[in-house]
């Protein structure tokens, strides 16, 4: 019923917890399709170990999460396809809540749900307490890739996510290949929405704004701003996009707290650029 693509590298004990709450799913009718993109097989006894309980596929990829989830993509069996991270982990009803609102609304091609920490506080994106309809102007404000639930019906008119777009891809845009996956499945007249019953959880994302994190702020910012350029948002859009980190650069330096300003100017930096060069990269 369900094809869980996991796409993996450098982690063994997160990806283990995820197993675990997958060994205790209460609607045990899926399979994994474990999209390897580590250069050994140190995973080769977990997956051992877990087999015996459900259905893991193990296949090899090269790096890039676009680039492995189509690949996982290519080969699943599921009438529900799912993105799980290696680093999250499934409440005991992830699925049967899934399947329930999938056979309650027929029409729906995606359903998204929250992604809590342990806590039961939000930890990836904000999302809100009511059931919304995914509309171009809300999608980031209903999920994340660890609770998109699509129809596989629905794959090949949305044509899977786009390789230049995501962390490990070859380009310098490192983020918004999820957010392009719902726009295009929108443009393309489907129907999602999003149900704050439907949860998974995930550690929070760091606060610090270290060296690691201001880099990466710049490079998921020019995957933002690639997205913004490539779904033709309008240019009030984009201002308002733009505005927002800018003011939260401007408060940091009023507050004289260098490494957010950094951080937030790394983001700002990186909207930019995205948005400059994507037409050229494409072209290119």
């Amino acid at each position: 019923m369900f094809s869980l693509i996991v796409c993996t590298i450098d982690r063994f004990d997160q990806l283990e917890r995820l197993f675990t709450s997958l060994k205790r799913q209460s609607l045990n009718t899926f399979e994994v399709i474990l999209v390897d993109q580590n250069p050994d097989d140190r995973l080769v006894g977990m997956i051992t170990a877990f087999s015996s309980f459900f259905i893991i596929r193990h296949i090899r990829s090269a790096k890039g999460i676009s680039r492995a989830r189509n690949n996982g993509i290519a080969v699943a069996t599921g009438a529900y396809v799912c993105f799980p991270d290696d680093d999250c982990w499934y409440e005991p009803n992830t699925l049967e809540v899934t399947e329930r609102l999938f056979s309650a609304h027929p029409n729906l091609a995606i359903v998204t749900g929250r992604t809590l920490d342990a806590a039961g506080e939000p930890s990836v994106s904000p999302t809100g307490d009511e059931p919304l309809t995914i509309t171009r102007w809300n999608y980031l404000a209903c999920g994340n890739s660890n609770s998109i639930f699509v129809r596989r019906s629905a794959l090949h008119e949305i044509g899977g996510f786009d390789e230049d777009l995501g962390v490990g891809s070859d380009s310098p845009f490192q983020s918004g290949e999820e957010a392009d996956f719902l726009l295009r499945a929108i443009a393309g007249g489907m129907t999602l929405r999003y149900f704050p019953e439907l949860t998974v959880h995930h550690d929070q994302v760091t606060s610090e704004y270290g060296p690691r994190q201001i880099d990466r702020a710049r490079k998921y910012g020019r995957g933002f701003g690639a997205l913004m350029r490539k779904q033709r948002f309008p240019a009030f859009y984009v201002a308002y996009r733009l505005a927002r980190p800018l003011a939260s650069w401007l408060v940091a330096a009023a507050r004289r707290d260098k490494a957010a300003v950094q951080y937030k100017r790394a983001w700002l930096t990186g909207i930019l650029e995205g948005y400059a060069t994507w037409p050229r990269w494409r072209k290119g």
